[in-house]
């Protein structure tokens, strides 16, 4: 599959990590605010694919508690051999090298076609202030 195609995938089936598959029961989905963010199909570094869905989930809860989160918020950083996907300065979800080789990229431009998706889905489900509470109603 080359680089293209993964594009299409990794939005429509989520984005893919490291090592072991994950179950068909979706313990590596990320869904927040009716949204489904990504699926991680892999276990790493002896952490399991459910732990790392939660964990990703925790982080976008503290990330999406901010109303005014933007698409030019999400970045795509070097890490080593890895990138790493932040939102306003928080670690997201980092893209390991042998994530990449698994779908035929770089890290970097792994982690650019994962941030497209985020940067169109984040913001739309990010949590807005209460009209009436901002009014004094």
């Amino acid at each position: 599959m080359n680089l293209k195609h993964f594009v299409v995938a990794a939005v429509l089936a989520g984005a893919g990590f490291c090592s072991v598959t994950a179950n068909a029961d979706s313990d590596g989905d990320v869904n927040v605010g009716g949204e489904h963010i990504l699926t991680v199909r892999f276990a790493a570094n002896g952490i399991s694919i459910k732990d790392r869905a939660e964990a990703i989930t925790d982080r976008l809860t503290r990330i999406l508690s901010d109303p005014h989160l933007k698409p030019s918020d999400i970045v795509v950083l070097p890490s080593g051999k890895d990138a790493v996907i932040k939102v306003k300065d928080r670690l997201l979800v980092t893209v390991d090298a042998q994530t990449a080789r698994f779908n035929q990229a770089k890290p970097m431009a792994l982690g650019e076609f994962w941030a497209q998706h985020l940067r169109v889905v984040l913001p739309r489900v990010n949590v807005k202030p209460n009209p009436n509470e901002e009014h004094g109603k």
